[in-house]
């Protein structure tokens, strides 16, 4: 616009008109539309002042008026340009789709696809994602113990196999403290008997006010009740938690020991025709005493219950103790002469620590023989 005013030399009241275009040298000899829009004085000297009417995102806009000052030296001139009726105006009519439009519909198939591409990645990949919950959460114990499934991908196998170690940990944490409790109620009965055996007798003794002497061996029975179950607490609690700490060896008279614990067990026999036998040495051994309590307790204790007319023999010779319980009462010959957990719990424990264990049925009872020797020096001595 500012090269085609500057090729025409206007003049007053005669302004050129090449098309839309005017050319004057007032600002009154512009189109009224122009003057109507602009004013003289926001003109600036070779600045470009436009007015659009309409909104042209999609249809072209209804007109355009467009306004310059041009000033060459001291000449000033003024030029217009007006597109009105732009509806039928070939500078804004544009038969064809716009390009932009295009861009537009290639950007929205774009997404879609783009869309569909991820909801079907999202759809392979969260079905094995929904199978690891479901088998989660069905976990049970038969199920823990079964082949895990495979789900696709290794990540996933990988944190199924986690999830499983973790509730086998879990499950066999609570099978042993389970397993815990039903050996503590079953070692403790024999050391409570004896407790409250005992103190029922120093409570009278007392009030009948009895020689202290004997006052103080009832004393020392419960005293010996106690320290035995700290000893079987201990004892238990190593074997449940399974740990490689050793138990406190102790010097121990094992005739002595087996002398008392079939004291204590005295009880089981009563009202029953039963005679015990005990031979024993003096023989010293540093072996731990909760543990050698635990296993002597639970095969005498075995021995007692499972005969009601007949015999008992101890027989204690070095490292080696054999118990024999011979039983005339055919009823009770004739039954299985287990004990429950106290048979378990006897096995486990001669197993852990590697001692020798036999235990043989006989028509008339049982022969049950140990060695408290390391299993390991057995082999290397058979003769020994």
């Amino acid at each position: 616009m500012r090269t085609q005013a500057l090729q025409f030399k206007p003049s007053d009241s005669h302004p050129i008109k090449l098309g839309e275009m005017t050319v004057a040298s007032r600002w009154e000899d512009l189109p009224q539309a122009i003057q109507d829009l602009f004013k003289e004085t926001d003109l600036a000297p070779n600045e470009l002042k436009k007015h659009i009417e309409g909104i042209p995102l999609v249809p072209p806009p209804k007109a355009g008026y467009f306004v310059m000052k041009v000033i060459d030296k001291d000449n000033v001139v003024y030029v217009s340009v007006v597109f009105p009726n732009t509806k039928n105006d070939k500078h804004f009519r544009n038969d064809e789709t716009p390009h932009y439009f295009y861009i537009i519909f290639t950007a929205l198939g774009a997404l879609c696809l783009f869309c569909a591409a991820l909801f079907g990645i999202l759809r392979i990949v969260s079905e094995p994602i929904e199978n690891l919950r479901e088998w989660a959460k069905s976990l049970n114990k038969e199920k823990l113990e079964q082949p895990i499934p495979n789900f696709k991908y290794s990540e996933l196998n990988s944190l199924a196999s986690i999830v499983q170690s973790s509730l086998s940990s879990v499950q066999d944490s609570l099978g042993r403290e389970k397993q815990f409790l039903g050996y503590a109620s079953h070692e403790l009965r024999t050391p409570i008997a004896v407790t409250r055996t005992n103190t029922e007798l120093l409570r009278k003794m007392i009030s009948k006010e009895v020689d202290k002497a004997k006052q103080e061996e009832v004393l020392e029975r419960i005293e010996r009740a106690v320290f035995t179950m700290t000893d079987l607490t201990e004892t238990l609690l190593w074997l449940n938690r399974q740990e490689d700490k050793s138990l406190p060896i102790s010097t121990i008279t094992l005739g002595d020991l087996v002398a008392q614990i079939k004291h204590e067990l005295l009880y089981i026999l009563h009202g029953k025709k039963v005679n015990v036998y005990i031979e024993s040495d003096e023989t010293k051994l540093e072996l731990p005493l909760g543990l050698c309590r635990i296993v002597i307790t639970n095969l005498i204790r075995n021995a007692f219950q499972h005969t009601t007319h007949g015999e008992v023999l101890i027989k204690q010779i070095g490292t080696e103790l054999q118990i024999d319980n011979y039983n005339l009462s055919e009823n009770e010959s004739k039954q299985e002469l287990g004990f429950g957990l106290g048979l378990e719990l006897t096995e486990r424990l001669i197993k852990q620590y590697g001692w020798y264990y036999e235990n043989t049925l006989k028509p008339s009872g049982r022969n049950v023989l140990i060695d408290f020797r390391y299993q390991e020096a057995i082999d290397r001595n058979p003769n020994g």
